[in-house]
């Protein structure tokens, strides 16, 4: 990792800040490692670390060193941070003591934590900090109550596709609750893109693949900082680190970061999905879809369609609650759910969305 000159808490209270927001297997990851490749920039691999935190130190005005002690302990809870991150705690806890104790806020100590992410890519004087998480789509007003200036890029893909990437990676099989899901996660952000317009960026997962040289540039732009066309050859570096244990894992998932640019994931539903599928999927997000220029095959509506959509909205919004009231709740709670579930793993192997959803049982 470079070593950053020291910066003043004024001076990191300036960095800018954006997020990238969409629902799962949209190409987040994708433009996440893109402006990661930017020299001026720091966007680590998805972390929950700031709503997993905001609950208890938010609100603080006063801090201690025990307290910020408690504060790097709770930090490593985040099993996505601890297992992918791989932050020194010791050299964070150096650059957080390096800063007047009475001048520190929890926004400042977030964007200490993303800068002290060990990027794989060549970084020099760091002005935008950031993160992907599709599932902070469901989380952006309390994002912008920690960064009121924030910044979102908000991606969509054809439905479709989408339901296809999600049925392969993550072995989920209903269309319904997966196209509920597309349609839910767009909905949400589009709504409180309504309040704010300026602050987000839309763009399709299709026209970043066809057309990156128009659209890279223009992120930029939104985003203030220096375009730099060493942000197309990011496949190079992730060559150069795939044997690291994250990429290893991230790759899995996302192998098209170790490639360039490219349109191979556009359109493959049509070779993967069977017509009834299409029918359904069709149904329930094809009216929806057309705001994004995307453009429905069928017009089948059937009663077993409609049952199936709405049972499969009650679940997504079932979902949403479930993990909008988890991070809501004090860390005494959350700490004794999450040795129960490691428990319920360890003796009976049992795994559900709910109880990995912050990746407690996965040591």
């Amino acid at each position: 990792m470079d070593t950053f000159e020291p910066m003043s808490v004024e001076e990191i209270k300036q960095l800018s800040f954006v997020f990238i927001v969409a629902r799962g297997r949209s190409g987040t990851t994708l433009m996440q490692t893109i402006l990661d490749a930017n020299e001026g920039v720091i966007l680590p691999i998805e972390s929950r670390l700031i709503v997993h935190l905001k609950q208890k130190y938010f609100g603080v005005t006063s801090w201690t060193p025990a307290l910020l002690d408690e504060f790097i302990l709770d930090l490593y809870k985040d099993k996505k941070f601890s297992r992918y991150w791989s932050v020194d705690p010791l050299k964070l806890r150096s650059s957080i003591d390096a800063l007047p104790i009475k001048e520190l806020t929890f926004p400042v100590l977030c964007k200490l934590v993303y800068m002290s992410y060990p990027s794989p890519f060549p970084k020099g004087r760091i002005t935008l900090l950031g993160d992907k998480n599709p599932i902070f789509s469901i989380f952006i007003s309390e994002l912008t109550e920690v960064f009121p200036e924030a910044k979102f890029i908000h991606l969509v893909r054809d439905y479709r596709d989408n339901i296809s990437s999600n049925r392969k990676v993550f072995k989920r099989q209903s269309i319904a609750q997966l196209t509920q899901g597309w349609k839910a996660y767009n909905i949400f952000i589009e709504q409180i893109k309504k309040r704010d317009p300026k602050r987000f960026y839309t763009l399709k997962y299709e026209d970043l693949a066809s057309n990156p040289a128009k659209f890279v540039p223009e992120i930029c732009d939104f985003l203030g900082i220096q375009f730099n066309p060493a942000m197309f050859e990011f496949h190079t570096t992730m060559q150069q680190v795939k044997e690291e244990k994250y990429v290893v894992e991230i790759t899995t998932v996302h192998p098209n970061i170790i490639k360039p640019i490219n349109t191979e994931q556009v359109d493959k539903w049509k070779k993967v999905l069977s017509p009834a599928d299409i029918e359904l999927a069709d149904f329930i997000a094809g009216d929806y879809a057309k705001q994004y220029g995307y453009i429905r095959e069928t017009h089948t509506a059937k009663l077993s369609y409609r049952i199936r959509s709405v049972l499969a909205l009650a679940r997504i919004h079932l979902d949403f609650f479930v993990i909008r009231s988890y991070y809501k709740m004090p860390f005494w709670i959350r700490d004794s759910v999450g040795k129960f579930n490691a428990k319920l793993y360890a003796k009976f192997k049992i795994s559900n969305y709910y109880n990995h959803a912050d990746f407690r049982f996965k040591e």
